[in-house]
């Protein structure tokens, strides 16, 4: 008896000992780099105070030195996640002012990590709990940027490469400013969202930039901008790449069949746009994007990241945006975000409630000179969860359409069996889920001024070259 009990102990240490591996390097097909490795975006070489503070098992005080309001504050610590029967979600917790914050790590987070602490900026001692994850006490560095002033008067533009990128990476931005929000292309490619209503594909992808064009004009009157202020530059979806290394040629859609290349510019009400020849080349890609900045006039320009973000026309984008600059200068500043977070996919992490930080950057050249956690208020935050789930790209449409009830029943059992296991690997749908990651109590964005951002666009260019 004694002996079948120890092999029933050991069976089951060994299934738990697996369970907990699974759990463990669920992500890893998601993250490009080592949870070991230390993040590194050297703060304190920024436009910023740094403070010295003492972290304990339970907080730190805030300085009293230190600004309180108006800031963006990150505490750089080093983490460790727990190593036995490692979870999918370690967390931190802290409270300050009667208010609870998280920010979730992923799995095995070892070395130097920041904690973003903007929202408990002044409020005396900050108490903090670790969930699956604990941190080394003693010293610790504290960076404090302060923020310029925003609000309902700022004149700010969003260039999203794609309908839905605004919404992901901005809203909270363009619903309490004075904003423009501008797409560049139509969405036109990607997965066959409707086949089961357009089964020819050519038909298909027109219908689906068609669809995707009217989101982006018509879902950001949600966050309070009105279709007068809402543009899309009618480009196709994943050419962007191809515009600049094939400049000054044209470069046709990849699947989308159009007798008029203009078709998805025609949509926009504002008849400037609307009715303005359309071209699918580099330079009329930038002299769109000049066009833009010279209407709009903006103090802040919102667009992504080139070496955070991971998407071609994310990058293009940005690097078009910033040769349009280039030729007629900017006294603003640009506010960099980051939608396909280079080295981690499902950036950021944890529900849609936790604060969003930096993504992983490991201490290549990365111009920037502050970053700026913009807050976002509980209403504003759900109606951004609206606002996306109004896109039609990002519903399980096909399900609804096409799929037999077997077929879908044989889905679910299949996500009941691998979440039982632990192993979200098996379930992009979660881990590429915009409704999780986009709507949060706060946007990041890295600040630059034109000559940061001429540097980044050159920097980006070297490892695209080098990548070719």
């Amino acid at each position: 008896m004694t002996s079948r009990r120890s092999v029933a102990l050991l069976i089951a240490l060994v299934a738990v000992g697996l369970w907990g591996h699974c759990r463990g390097s669920s992500y890893r097909n998601f993250f490009r780099h080592d949870p070991r490795q230390a993040h590194d975006y050297a703060l304190e070489q920024r436009d910023a105070e740094t403070f010295e503070v003492r972290l304990t098992r339970g907080g730190f005080e805030w300085p009293p030195e230190a600004a309180g309001k108006g800031v963006t504050a990150f505490l750089e610590l080093h983490v460790k996640t727990r190593p036995l029967f490692p979870s999918l979600t370690p967390y931190i917790e802290f409270r300050a002012g009667g208010e609870t914050f998280t920010q979730s790590f992923a799995p095995r987070s070892t070395g130097r990590r920041y904690l973003n602490v903007s929202p408990a900026a002044g409020r005396g001692p900050i108490d903090m709990v670790g969930r699956q994850i604990g941190w080394r006490t003693g010293s610790a560095r504290l960076v404090v940027f302060a923020n310029r002033p925003i609000d309902a008067s700022t004149r700010v533009l969003v260039v999203a490469p794609h309908p839905d990128d605004a919404e992901i990476a901005a809203f909270g931005l363009y619903a309490t400013t004075h904003a423009d929000v501008v797409t560049v292309t139509a969405g036109d490619y990607g997965g066959k969202n409707y086949g089961g209503l357009f089964p020819d594909n050519g038909e298909h992808y027109r219908i689906k930039g068609l669809i995707r064009t009217w989101d982006s004009l018509t879902v950001p009157f949600l966050g309070g901008v009105p279709i007068s202020r809402s543009r899309n530059l009618g480009h196709f979806d994943g050419v962007l790449r191809m515009l600049y290394e094939r400049r000054p040629g044209i470069v046709p859609p990849i699947l989308t069949e159009l007798e008029d290349p203009g078709l998805f510019r025609q949509v926009n009400t504002e008849p400037q746009l609307a009715t303005r020849p359309f071209e699918s080349s580099w330079p009329a890609l930038v002299a769109d994007l000049r066009r833009e900045v010279d209407w709009t006039g903006p103090d802040l320009i919102a667009a992504p990241n080139p070496l955070l973000d991971s998407h071609a026309d994310h990058q293009y984008t940005t690097v078009a945006l910033i040769e349009a600059l280039e030729e007629r200068g900017f006294e603003g500043s640009l506010l960099l975000y980051t939608n396909h977070a280079t080295r981690a996919e499902p950036y950021p992490l944890g529900p849609n409630t936790a604060l969003e930080s930096l993504p992983p950057w490991f201490g290549d050249e990365l111009p920037f000179d502050t970053v700026l956690s913009y807050p976002v208020d509980e209403t504003t935050r759900r109606m951004n969860y609206l606002a996306l789930e109004a896109m039609h790209d990002l519903r399980p449409f096909e399900h609804r359409v096409t799929t037999p009830f077997s077929e879908r029943a044989r889905d679910l059992a299949e996500e009941a069996f691998w979440r039982a296991l632990g192993r979200h690997d098996k379930l992009p749908g979660y881990l590429y889920d915009y409704l999780r990651r986009g709507p949060r109590p706060n946007e990041i964005y890295l600040v630059l001024d034109l000559e940061q951002a001429v540097r980044l666009k050159k920097r980006f260019l070297e490892i695209e070259a080098l990548r070719r």
